[in-house]
Order: C-alpha cells, then sequence, then structure tokens
C-alpha cells in the first residue's frame, strides 16, 4: 500500500485540503478475514456533506502518471459488507470510482459505483448505485445523475449476513468511443452504452478509492484490486 513516488505505482491523495477535507486515518494491509487485505480507516473528523466528505485515495502509475488503459480494459476487485452495518443506526458508503479519459488523455467522466448501507440510502434499502452521465436525443450532455440498482436476487447478497462481493468494471467499445458494463457478482447490473458524453471515453486513467465521512469513524476492507489490459480482458 506504500505512496506513489517517481519510480514507484502507488496511491495519492484525492481530495484532502488542509482545513477543508480531511484524509483517512489510516490506508494500510491489514489482516482480516484470514488474509491480508486493504484497509481504509476513514475519520470522523471533517465535512459530513459536500466535495470535502469523501475521504480517499488514488491509484497512478509512476510519478502520477495516468494508466492509459484503453477499451478492452477491466478493473476486477473485492470488497467487503459488514453484517453489523445494518441496524448500528450509522451510515456506511464506499465504492470505486473509474476516472476515463478521451484520446488525448483527457479526463472524460467518473462513472462510479457505490455500495450504500441502509442508514446511507435515502429510501433506507441497502444497496449499490452507478453515476451516469446522460445524453440527449441529439446526443450531447443532459445531465449527471445516480441510477439506483439496488440488490437483485440475483447477487445473491444478503446485506444481514455480510460477507466479500466481487465487481467488475469492464470498459467496452462503443460508436461513440467507450463505456462501462458494471457487473457484481458475475452479473450484468449496469451497462453505460450512451452515457460518458463530456468527451468521447477511450480509456482507464486512474481509479479512485472513496468513502464519505457520516461523522463516525469507519473501516473498510478491499482487496484483489486487478487492472487487466486488452489482449487479456475480452469483451462480453
Amino acid at each position: 500500500m506504500a505512496d506513489n513516488d517517481t519510480s514507484n505505482a502507488g496511491w495519492v491523495l484525492d481530495r484532502y485540503n488542509p482545513g477543508l477535507g480531511y484524509a483517512p486515518v489510516s490506508f494500510t494491509a491489514a489482516t482480516f478475514d484470514g488474509d491480508d487485505r486493504l484497509c481504509i480507516d476513514i475519520s470522523e473528523d471533517g465535512p459530513t456533506s459536500g466535495f470535502y466528505a469523501y475521504q480517499g485515495k488514488k491509484y497512478q502509475d509512476a510519478g502520477g502518471a495516468y494508466w492509459n488503459a484503453g477499451t478492452g480494459s477491466r478493473l476486477s476487485y473485492r470488497f467487503y459488507i459488514d453484517s453489523a452495518w445494518e441496524g448500528d443506526g450509522i451510515g456506511q458508503q464506499t465504492g470505486v470510482w473509474p476516472v476515463l479519459g478521451d484520446a488525448d488523455g483527457n479526463i472524460s467522466a467518473y462513472p462510479i459505483l457505490e455500495y450504500q448501507d441502509s442508514d446511507a440510502n435515502d429510501d433506507g434499502e441497502a444497496g449499490f448505485r452507478a453515476y451516469v452521465y446522460v445524453a440527449d436525443e441529439n446526443g450531447d450532455f443532459a445531465e449527471a445523475k445516480w441510477v439506483y440498482i439496488g440488490l437483485p436476487k440475483r447477487l445473491k447478497i444478503d446485506p444481514e449476513e455480510g460477507g466479500w462481493v466481487d465487481v467488475e468494471a469492464q470498459l467496452q467499445r462503443t460508436n461513440e468511443g467507450a463505456a462501462l458494463k458494471w457487473r457484481i457478482n458475475g452479473k450484468l447490473v449496469a451497462d453505460e452504452r450512451g452515457y460518458n458524453v463530456f468527451a468521447p471515453s477511450e480509456q482507464f486513467l486512474e481509479f479512485i478509492l472513496n468513502s464519505p465521512n457520516f461523522g463516525e469513524d469507519q473501516a473498510y476492507y478491499y482487496d484483489d484490486l486487478t487492472l487487466t489490459e486488452p489482449g487479456a480482458a475480452r469483451d462480453r
């Protein structure tokens, strides 16, 4: 879980700003559920709403360079849903924010997938949501919005039992560039073709692990973050 430097890929803070935003208390490997995992401790200090309420880090190539992983690439990871989250009266929310870029390497979109427990979700139900950019009938940008996925039965996820969840983001080629297909436990839950219209998206640039502060210290566990580039990752 080393920090990024001039010679090595690693992690850098996403949106820390003295007096405005706070960094995670720690972002390190820890033994959990019988193995070493990435443990992210979110601080109770700092804003609990708005841009700086999110605390996280992003993974970049050496020297802070983008990955430039083109269409056909796949990001996969696992994260842990704690059964204690349900009924504790505290919001828990965490997710991965892939950053997409156009052909010139400029940021074009942030297609997010987040998990919210029942206290964090406005409708009082635990589940997933995806952030998408919507085009109008002319193909121009109309709005950005959250699409609520919930917990479809085919995912076989019970938030009161908890456990590890497998997530995959496939960068799918489209006529306009590329967009993501999100899979949870191997099941397609969101197909974002037709979105990401700020600029044609062509590639993954970086990946952000972000969790908001709800006014209580929180620990989130991730594992097996893997970026598979074209040639090994297949469209499906």
